[in-house]
């Protein structure tokens, strides 16, 4: 994976801001639903890995309901955040924070020495995997971690177009504003598809970021993004390659039928 790219350096505190409190994501109660199945109500039947957990949008709301999660990521930058948060709840709910380790890793290699009931990759964490080897070792990691009986949710975007190609590409452009109500920050956002591999299936994005401080300060911070892009038959196969079977497949976190906007794969040891 490339260091420099899909890791938040420069932006990791405006995540929060954007898919927080302000505009949550609607992917939170599919993933609890898919944790009681596995990890029995409130946890007591086995553990939860997220992959790509980033500032704990999703582990600290699953531990909140009695589960026991383990967050892994490569972004040290996301990963202070969510300590921070831990550092905090663990003064006000110790019970809650020892519900939760965070772990600094590439999912593509890591060894944490145990079992987990639900592994989860949520929003899209699997697609900044763009190497073969490395989208091999992931998985081979993941079926190594999953408890026999155990799942695996992986959810990419589903290309507009099959196939993508140089049409993809687009110029920056606005995509909306937000104002923390906390900070009085406001945040304006842009995007660029600035690049996309055909052949291999990787496009190259940036994130723009416009930042109005109430001081008056303004200043602009760029992400760049790395993304492989799969069409449902494609991640199925990949998957399958791996030694999963494909339980249930989605578009949407309300179990919409497949062709939709995402994919989401729900996969079982085969």
């Amino acid at each position: 994976m490339d260091a420099e790219k899909n890791i938040y350096r420069h932006t990791a505190w405006i995540y929060d801001i954007q898919h927080g409190d302000n505009h949550p994501m609607p992917d939170v109660p599919f993933y609890r639903e898919y944790a009681k199945r596995h990890c029995g109500e409130a946890g007591g039947k086995g553990e939860i890995l997220e992959l790509g957990c980033g500032t704990g949008r999703v582990s600290l709301l699953l531990a909140e309901e009695g589960f026991r999660v383990t967050g892994l990521d490569l972004s040290n930058q996301m990963l202070d955040i969510f300590r921070e948060k831990l550092a905090k709840i663990s003064s006000e709910q110790p019970e809650l924070a020892d519900r939760v380790k965070i772990y600094h890793g590439d999912m593509a290699d890591f060894s944490l020495g145990r079992k987990f009931s639900l592994i989860i990759a949520p929003f899209r964490a699997f697609q900044a995997v763009t190497a073969q080897k490395d989208i091999e070792g992931t998985l081979a990691c993941v079926r190594g971690h999953l408890s026999d009986g155990g799942a695996f949710i992986v959810n990419v975007f589903n290309p507009y177009a099959d196939p993508l190609d140089e049409s993809w590409r687009r110029g920056e452009e606005y995509t909306g504003e937000m104002t923390d109500e906390r900070t009085g920050i406001r945040i304006s956002f842009y995007e660029c598809r600035e690049r996309i591999d055909v052949a291999n299936q990787i496009i190259y994005p940036y994130l723009a970021y416009v930042v109005d401080y109430p001081d008056g300060r303004t200043e602009r911070q760029l992400e760049y993004l790395q993304l492989k892009y799969y069409y449902s038959r494609q991640l199925r196969a990949e998957v399958e390659k791996a030694g999963f079977g494909v339980a249930e497949e989605f578009s949407w976190y309300d179990k919409s039928p497949p062709g939709g906007r995402e994919i989401i794969l729900i996969c079982k040891k085969a």
